[in-house]
């Protein structure tokens, strides 16, 4: 058993070196103390006896830089003059208006498109035509809010100082069941307010669903207010509201090249006579629209529709409301080999002056603005960004593979491109609404000649998730076939027909942690759904699940045991099959995760399981090491997640940990080195850490955020160097993959970049003693 960590990744010279000994162990914590924000481990002499010392030394650990994934900002990451990065990372791109050059800022024209919240880095951008960015604003309005609407006046008497006026609607947080409409004036030196407006919207309904259109003409504002069921007039000077309209479910508004103000209502297109309360609503186009969304007007008078129901296209009609012509092939979304000709929910439209549509695709997978020439070819797309944190993984066997929420892009390693080739699995092909805050897979695994994925590392973003899937690959599309986890997170498992599955005396909908229930399903059939025969239940208390290349589910904790789940077999369509009695006991004595991170379990067949918990007979701020059902060694974790980290200093040594979180992937082993397979955990302060799979620290990637150098370089160039940069907090989804070639790449995270971690390869065991070791001591 290992008594002491005694020294971590410190730079020495050739030859002989002393490190010096207390004769204390580092086994005891003093929480207290790192509440306090003190990093003090309390020792105990060890004692008398025979110790051996085990170790590993390396050469540097060199990060290079290698493409950007799903992102088309140049570079791909926010930078000091706003140029580099792409549109907002928590919501689809949405809106989208053209700027003439006239009333530019710069003489050129724009065009703007923005998102509807965001924490970065921009939901407002500006563009050029050829679609290369050229600023964005990251809230505009209010906290969150960024530009669901934009709209841009060409009425005689515009306003000029007002570039663009924008439109955002926010849920009041000090009054319940009420939104704060927002209206602003965009100028190239400053924002303007308009209105701050309290309107209530329907309970249940989320309030960005209270507004659906806006448009401006002569320094006079519309609103469609969708769920009051009226249009909005406001004075773009004063603010004023002018009055208000009655008309069914409005949304996209438009002006047409008179002034006058053309309306989306229900499933038509209608024209007002003016823009006042008292307007006449006249009929414009009446048929051929199913789901009808926004709205743009041609030089020529032809109406612009974005329509979803079965079309998802954008159809264009004549000034007297005729059909003239389609954007985008029909048909709903639907997941398989990905055609770019094809609209996914388009939305924002807008004309730029050299006869081009420009499309916001509101939609996740993929996040996408269309551009479109006159003809009605695809001219250009730009894709992205990831959600907030980040994410993606590269395919272990096939580096020109990567998948990111359930889409898998072709990299080409020679130009540095990304294109998106097929949507694996879109959300809204989960047969059964999921278990809570599960994610669309990103993980490939093979077994027996049969592709399966995985969403055990991309589902909680601070630690282990409750829950985890396999899902199998079957004509280009993924199918859920298996899961375990916490029942009461899976709501589903709480209807009627699987009522007699719950063990006796268990009250559903009490607190999970207070009678807690896991679960086993294994799609026997091979349908994607989960049926009551296809379902086991235990009483037992649970922690996070990881699924292994072998398709084995390992639970971190269940009843205090980590518990490794192995497939008994497989049905005819390739689904595994799992029984809760099969489990095999890996660990006991496992304890609760101490703050919010850890709560994950690597299994190696070598016999090693590493676990970022405690272990008894350690303490439970540590992550552990168990050899064959024997727990050899624990290293210190003071700060053992997200929230802990908030109390953390600054590192003053090597080899401190703070704030770990989640694990990056499974074990891997850079050819060359004898230190046998190594593991990665992420942490909330912007680097990484590396362990041996008997637990010597191998070393940090990037920095602490409190002394690392932002990632906000003004370029990006192949093969740059990364080293002394922190990925900052809340970088939640970096990934690790070793390819076949045995070379290990990072995915950075929140700047969706191809990282390559060179070094880890010089890593050397020290000299072992010749007898009486063990491993980890």
């Amino acid at each position: 058993m290992r008594v002491r960590n005694l020294a971590g990744p410190v730079p020495v010279k050739a030859g002989k070196n002393t490190f010096a000994w207390d004769g204390l162990d580092d086994l005891g914590r003093d929480v207290d103390a790192a509440e306090h924000g003190l990093y003090h481990v309390p020792g105990a002499p060890v004692k008398p006896g025979t110790y051996a010392v085990n170790g590993i030394f390396r050469k540097a650990i060199d990060l290079r830089w290698e493409f950007g994934v799903y992102n088309p900002g140049t570079p791909p990451w926010d930078t000091a003059d706003n140029t580099g990065a792409w549109m907002a990372n928590h919501a689809a791109p949405q809106a989208a208006c053209f700027v003439p050059a006239d009333r530019s800022p710069d003489g050129k024209p724009r065009m703007y498109l923005g998102a509807y919240v965001t924490e970065g880095p921009h939901g407002f951008i500006w563009t050029d035509l050829d679609g290369t960015k050229l600023g964005g604003k990251r809230w505009i309005g209010g906290t969150w809010t960024s530009a669901p609407y934009i709209a841009h006046d060409a009425g005689p008497a515009a306003d000029k100082t007002a570039i663009v006026f924008v439109a955002s609607v926010w849920r009041n947080e000090k009054k319940a069941g009420e939104a704060e409409l927002r209206l602003t004036a965009i100028g190239n030196d400053k924002d303007r307010p308009v209105l701050r407006h309290q309107c209530p919207f329907t309970a249940g309904d989320d309030a960005k669903a209270e507004i659906g259109g806006f448009a401006a003409w002569n320094n006079r504002l519309a609103v469609s207010l969708t769920l009051a069921g009226k249009v909005m007039f406001v004075d773009g000077a004063s603010g004023k509201i002018e009055g208000e309209l009655t008309l069914p479910a409005p949304r996209g508004l438009a002006v047409d090249r008179a002034g006058r103000l053309l309306a989306v209502s229900e499933n038509r297109v209608v024209r007002l006579s003016d823009w006042t309360a008292e307007a006449r609503v006249e009929p414009l186009i009446f048929s051929g629209l199913k789901a009808p969304q926004m709205l743009a007007v041609g030089a020529d008078g032809a109406v612009f529709v974005s329509d979803h129901g079965d079309s998802h296209q954008v159809k264009v009609f004549a000034a007297n409301g005729g059909l003239v012509r389609t954007f985008g092939k029909p048909g709903e979304p639907a997941s398989g080999p990905y055609d770019p000709d094809h609209v996914n929910m388009p939305y924002g439209i807008a004309l730029d002056d050299r006869g081009r549509l420009w499309v916001t695709e509101k939609t996740i997978q993929p996040k996408r603005v269309s551009v479109w020439s006159a003809d009605g070819r695809l001219w250009k797309a730009f894709y992205g960004p990831a959600q907030y944190g980040g994410g993606g993984r590269l395919d272990g066997d096939d580096p020109t593979r990567f998948y990111y929420q359930g889409m898998e892009f072709a990299l080409d390693w020679k130009t540095g491109a990304s294109n998106l080739a097929s949507v694996l699995f879109l959300y809204s092909d989960w047969p059964q609404q999921p278990p809570l805050r599960c994610n669309a897979p990103d993980a490939a695994l093979s077994r027996d000649g049969r592709r399966y994925f995985t969403n055990c590392f991309n589902s909680n973003p601070t630690g282990g998730h409750a829950s985890a899937h396999v899902f199998r690959e079957t004509g280009g599309r993924l199918v859920p076939c298996a899961a375990m986890g916490h029942a009461k997170d899976w709501d589903l498992l709480k209807e009627k027909e699987f009522a007699e599955l719950w063990p006796k005396g268990i009250n559903i909908d009490a607190n999970k942690h207070k009678d807690p229930v896991f679960f086993v399903w294994s799609d026997a059939n091979d349908d994607g759904t989960c049926q009551p025969g296809e379902v086991e239940m235990a009483k037992a208390s649970s922690g996070g699940v990881v699924v292994m290349p072998d398709l084995s589910f390992v639970v971190s904790r269940l009843d205090g045991k980590t518990t490794r789940l192995e497939p008994q077999g497989f049905s005819g369509g390739g689904s595994p099959k799992y029984a809760f009695s099969s489990g095999q006991v890996l660990a006991e004595g496992v304890a609760v995760p101490g703050s919010s991170g850890g709560d994950q379990a690597l299994v190696h067949p070598d016999g090693w399981t590493v676990l970022t918990l405690g272990v008894k007979p350690f303490h439970k701020y540590s992550i552990s090491g168990v050899y064959k059902g024997q727990p050899p060694w624990s290293y210190p974790n003071l700060w053992p997640g997200l929230h802990a980290g908030h109390n953390s200093p600054a590192p003053d040594r090597p080899g401190m940990l703070i704030a770990p979180t989640r694990l990056l992937g499974w074990f891997f082993s850079p050819p060359g080195s004898d230190a046998g397979p190594m593991w990665c955990v992420n942490s909330n302060h912007g680097n990484v850490y590396v362990f041996t799979a008997d637990g010597l620290f191998v070393g940090q990637l990037f920095e602490d955020m409190r002394q690392g150098k932002l990632w906000a370089m003004p370029r990006g160039e192949r093969n740059m160097p990364l080293n002394g940069l922190t990925l900052k907090d809340e970088n939640f989804w970096p990934s690790l993959t070793q390819d076949p070639s045995g070379r290990v790449y990072l995915v950075d995270g929140g700047r969706s970049s191809l990282v390559r971690v060179d070094g880890l390869e010089t890593t050397r065991r020290l000299p072992r003693p010749a007898a009486g070791h063990r491993p980890g001591g």
